[in-house]
């Protein structure tokens, strides 16, 4: 995941660059954010890891970050409090479900994430996902920004990404070959199985319908 150094470098070249904060607690996230120096920097939280410590919502806005990301999970009961702290709100969805959940709470920026992103998305492909959250921002929202996410890692991906009506894309693993991302260092051995490369982290026995992109009846949520 992007540490402060990282994101730091992001943002000094003109993107947003996001503190990875999913999985990080009180400590690690005052490191990260001090590694980040004087850049402005958002942070990234996966929201059902968060909903078990939602305390360390507090300690990121009282950082004022440039933007606080969601992902995984409905943002819900953690938007109106985003808001109140005047942060702009990031929503990333895996299908048009989460796409108009999203809109629900009032997202500033909704992340179109297809399943080529890093191993633990939906269904949809980003290809298919992003036009068609386009053209629901278009009609339901047109001042809400639209961002593409998964398999994009270079200029090509970028350019097809704004042809489907992206404003703009998130890059995430292509960032793995930097020296400043945390990670475990067996991560970057090309001849271990990806399954194999897996947080000891509890995760939860059952993921809610709206992660995993299905509904309760088993039918695809789309």
């Amino acid at each position: 995941m992007a540490g402060g150094r990282l994101a730091a470098a992001v943002s000094h070249a003109g993107g947003l660059g996001l503190i990875g904060g999913g999985y990080g607690d009180e400590a690690w996230l005052d490191k990260e954010f001090a590694a980040a120096g004087s850049a402005r920097v958002g942070c990234g939280f996966i929201t059902w890891s968060l909903a078990t410590r939602p305390h360390l919502l507090d300690r990121v806005l009282e950082r004022q970050p440039a933007a606080l990301m969601l992902s995984f999970g409905s943002p819900a009961p953690f938007a109106a409090h985003i808001r109140e702290a005047r942060v702009p709100i990031i929503c990333q969805v895996q299908s048009m479900l989460h796409a108009r959940e999203a809109l629900d709470v009032g997202a500033d920026v909704v992340v179109a994430q297809g399943k080529e992103a890093g191993g633990h998305s939906g269904h949809r492909s980003t290809f298919t996902l992003v036009p068609e959250i386009a053209d629901l921002l278009a009609k339901k929202a047109p001042e809400t920004l639209l961002v593409a996410a998964g398999g994009v890692g270079d200029g090509r991906a970028l350019a097809a990404a704004l042809l489907l009506g992206a404003d703009g894309v998130l890059v995430g693993t292509r960032f793995i070959a930097m020296q400043s991302p945390l990670r475990r260092a067996d991560s970057r051995r090309l001849s271990s199985p990806p399954m194999a490369i897996r947080r000891s982290r509890p995760q939860p026995s059952t993921l809610p319908a709206t992660i995993v992109g299905r509904q309760t009846n088993s039918s695809r949520a789309c």
